[in-house]
C-alpha cells in the first residue's frame, strides 16, 4: 500500500449534500492510511475551505487547490507549487459588464489566499454558504496584480456560454473549466487537477507510484486521466464518467469508502 496515492475531489465526490464527510468514507479512509497507504484531495477550493476537511481527516500530505492551481502543505500553510494569472483590461472590463442584468451573477477573485467579490447578491451568499467562506470587499486593485484564479457564477447556463465564448474569442491565454454547472472557472494557462498531480508526485518524491483519481466533473477530467486509475462517481458528468476506467457508487452511497473497499479486497485476491 506504501505506494499506492487515492486522490480525490470533494463536492460531489467525498463529500455528501449537506457538505461533510460521512462516518463511512473517514473511517475508510482513515483505515487506508494506516495500512500505508497515500492520500489527499484535489479540489478547486481554496485553502479556508479545505482546512475543516483535512483537520477532520488528519491529512499530512499536501494538497492540490484552485483545480490546480496551487499545491499547499496542510500543516504550514506552505505553498509548494502555484500559478498565477493576469487580468489584462479587456478580460476585466468584460468580466465586470457580465456582473448586471436579470439573471444574478457573481465574479470571485482568488489572490494570495483570500477570496474578494466586487457585488454581493444571493448567487454569491449561496456559495460562501456551501464553501464555508466570505468573500472580502472590493477594491478597483484587485485585478492589477496576479491572481490565482477567477470564477463566475450564474444561474443561467446561457450566459455562462456567453461569456465563455467571448474569453475563447479574445484568445486569452487561460484555462477554462466547468466546476458545476453553473461554475466558470478561469484558471493560469496549462493547470489543471492533472497537471498537478504530475507536480504533486515530483514533490513527494515517489518512485513510480500507483495513483487513484475520483472526481465528478468536467474540472476531473485531466486528473481521471493521468491517474493510473481513474474513478467516476456514479453521479459525474456524462463526459467525466465516459473518459473513467470505471464508475462507482454516487457520492451519497460513500464512494471513496466503496473504492477503498474494492481496492483493498483485490490486493487481497492477488496476494
Amino acid at each position: 500500500m506504501k505506494n499506492i496515492l487515492l486522490i480525490s475531489d470533494l463536492d460531489g465526490t467525498l463529500l455528501n449534500q449537506t457538505q461533510q464527510i460521512s462516518p463511512e468514507n473517514e473511517s475508510a479512509i482513515r483505515r487506508f492510511m494506516e495500512m500505508g497507504g497515500l492520500f489527499t484531495l484535489a479540489t478547486g477550493r481554496m485553502e479556508a475551505a479545505v482546512e475543516p476537511f483535512v483537520r477532520k481527516l488528519g491529512l499530512e500530505l499536501p494538497v492540490i487547490l484552485y483545480n490546480g492551481a496551487k499545491i499547499v502543505r496542510p500543516a504550514t500553510n506552505e505553498v509548494l507549487y502555484e500559478r498565477r494569472l493576469t487580468v489584462p483590461p479587456g478580460i476585466r472590463s468584460l468580466l465586470m459588464a457580465s456582473l448586471p442584468g436579470p439573471e444574478e451573477t457573481a465574479l470571485l477573485v482568488y489572490r494570495d489566499g483570500q477570496v474578494y467579490a466586487p457585488a454581493r447578491n444571493e448567487v454569491l451568499e449561496r456559495h460562501e454558504r456551501k464553501d464555508g467562506v466570505v468573500c472580502l470587499p472590493w477594491n478597483d486593485e484587485m485585478m492589477d496584480g496576479p491572481v490565482t484564479k477567477l470564477m463566475l457564477i450564474s444561474a443561467s447556463p446561457e450566459k455562462m456560454k456567453g461569456i465563455e465564448q467571448a474569453i475563447r474569442d479574445s484568445a486569452y491565454p487561460c484555462e477554462l473549466v466547468y466546476s458545476e454547472s453553473n461554475y466558470l472557472e478561469i484558471l493560469p494557462p496549462h493547470t489543471t487537477k492533472g497537471s498537478a498531480l504530475t507536480e504533486l508526485i515530483r514533490l513527494l518524491q515517489l518512485d513510480k507510484p500507483y495513483t487513484i483519481a475520483v472526481g465528478d466533473n468536467l474540472n476531473d477530467l485531466a486528473m481521471i486521466r493521468q491517474a493510473d486509475l481513474g474513478y467516476a462517481v456514479a453521479n459525474a458528468h456524462p463526459e467525466l464518467a465516459a473518459a473513467a476506467d470505471a464508475v462507482t457508487v454516487h457520492h451519497e452511497r460513500h464512494a471513496i469508502a466503496a473504492i477503498i473497499g474494492d481496492f483493498i479486497e483485490k490486493r487481497r485476491e492477488l496476494a
